[in-house]
């Protein structure tokens, strides 16, 4: 199985839950006699959602290593578990302790850098 990994940091242990969301753009305008008319603007980016915990004396240190690349102002490979590599911002981290600071639970999310879509659907990087 393929650990999640996100430029130069790997995922100790892989996300509890990953959420990937996509969606359609549509635009509406209304014409005068006709009613609305839409028109599909193509595939939004995707946004992945990485839900988990780190675990053990080194919590803080592996979130802060995380934290550290959201800092930096480039996209980066994101490996994710049966999706493949996405080029991708760290726009959200989020992160609750619980108990004594050795479990630490967190938020990451991530979204892809302009995408298109070829004819067969395939999603690729401009």
């Amino acid at each position: 199985m393929t650990t999640m990994s996100y430029k130069t940091f790997s995922f100790p242990h892989n996300p509890e839950k990953i959420t990937v969301s996509t969606e359609t753009r549509i635009a509406t305008a209304h014409c005068p006699e006709y009613g609305p008319i839409h028109q599909n603007l193509g595939l939004a980016r995707r946004v992945i959602r990485a839900e988990g915990y780190f675990y053990g004396e080194n919590a803080k240190a592996q979130y802060a290593a995380l934290e550290t690349l959201m800092w930096q102002s480039t996209a980066g490979l994101l490996r994710v578990p049966g999706m493949g590599v996405v080029v991708a911002y760290l726009t959200a981290l989020n992160m609750t302790g619980e108990g004594d600071g050795t479990v630490l639970r967190y938020t990451a999310e991530f979204t892809e850098l302009i995408a298109s879509t070829d004819r067969e659907g395939t999603r690729y990087v401009d």
